[in-house]
């Protein structure tokens, strides 16, 4: 007997829960399973150079060999983002076909959404909940002489995942195609950067020679982690008050902006860069305005120093930012 069949009568309460498990099974198991032996492995290979250290120490009189690790110096932490941008590019994608079947089931948006939302989220706090634990009883084990802000970045990374995983969930909710659910939240992670970069570079012209020299970066200490690109690096756990409370606000605005676009995500369309015909316009403009002022114009002003230079590289900018949103916008890419 099919339970999803919708001539089956009722179908269950979890029925759409098992049906995602058993769809994404080995996408969820292969995510909970990298979390869960980075920590450890991590600190078996700090254990194992200490060993090695002690070995040779006899070579190097007067050298001694710590067994301390320090937390706020992983360089392992980018390997933390790959489950949840993997979970969040095919937790919620789907092929046309798996996507109208999912629709067709006598289950609401909103639950298919949760659904799929908390699934993921479960896998990633579940697993890193392990992954901590098990860290712990390692720590208790080979007794390291230091181990410095564990804690700390063990529950930084807890949420900072989940954020990751709403931003990209989020991009998939608008977007129609893999490229597209990649390129719109690599976009959005540098996008306050790039805004500041594109002032910098036209605040000579705009404002004036001394504007450039009158500009104090305003990305010092905990306003850069409103830019999730910045979490890529530890020293968010310097500013943990701060840092972690806008990585959680920022998680919630991309969850309430994905469940909000999925309600209203069109069925067609897959392929197509931007799900909605009406929300296209606005990208291409935004890229156009980017093309203009972020390098264009200023190469213009640059070349010959004159407000015609300046003008004259807008315009080579607005087209080159209008072939490059046309190519990526309204080109279809084939789905399967």
């Amino acid at each position: 007997m099919n339970m999803f069949s919708l001539g089956e009568g009722k179908v269950p309460i979890n029925g759409l829960l098992y049906k995602e498990w058993k769809q994404r099974q080995t996408l969820l198991l292969l995510s909970a399973g990298f979390l869960l032996i980075i920590g450890p492995l991590a600190i078996i290979n700090e254990y194992f150079h200490y060993k090695d250290c002690l070995s040779v120490l006899h070579q190097y009189p007067g050298s001694v060999c710590t067994f301390s690790i320090d937390y706020s110096h992983r360089n392992v932490i980018g390997l933390h983002f790959i489950p949840p941008v993997i979970m969040g590019l095919f937790l919620t994608r789907a092929g046309r076909a798996e996507k109208m079947y999912t629709l067709s089931l006598p289950y609401s948006r909103s639950r298919i959404f949760h659904t799929k939302f908390l699934l993921g989220a479960a896998v990633l706090a579940g697993s890193q909940l392990v992954s901590y634990g098990v860290s712990d009883i390692l720590f208790l084990m080979l007794k390291p002489d230091a181990v410095h802000h564990f804690h700390s970045f063990s529950a930084g990374m807890l949420v900072v995942s989940l954020m990751i995983y709403a931003l990209v969930t989020a991009a998939g909710t608008i977007t129609g195609n893999l490229a597209a659910q990649l390129i719109t939240p690599f976009t959005i992670s540098f996008f306050p950067i790039v805004i500041f970069t594109i002032y910098l570079l036209n605040a000579e012209f705009l404002f004036g020679k001394q504007a450039v020299r009158d500009i104090d970066f305003p990305w010092s200490g905990f306003l850069i982690y409103f830019m999730p690109a910045a979490y890529i690096h530890t020293s968010w756990i310097h500013y943990m008050k701060h840092a972690l409370l806008i990585c959680a606000l920022m998680g919630f605005c991309f969850y309430l902006f994905g469940y909000v676009n999925f309600l209203k995500m069109p069925s067609e369309r897959s392929g197509h860069f931007i799900l909605s015909k009406h929300t296209e316009r606005i990208f291409q403009v935004l890229v156009m305005v980017i093309s203009m002022l972020g390098g264009a114009g200023v190469c213009g002003y640059a070349y010959n120093g004159s407000y015609s230079g300046y003008i004259f590289g807008m315009l080579i900018g607005a087209v080159i930012g209008f072939f490059i949103s046309y190519y990526f916008m309204y080109k279809k890419t084939k789905q399967i």
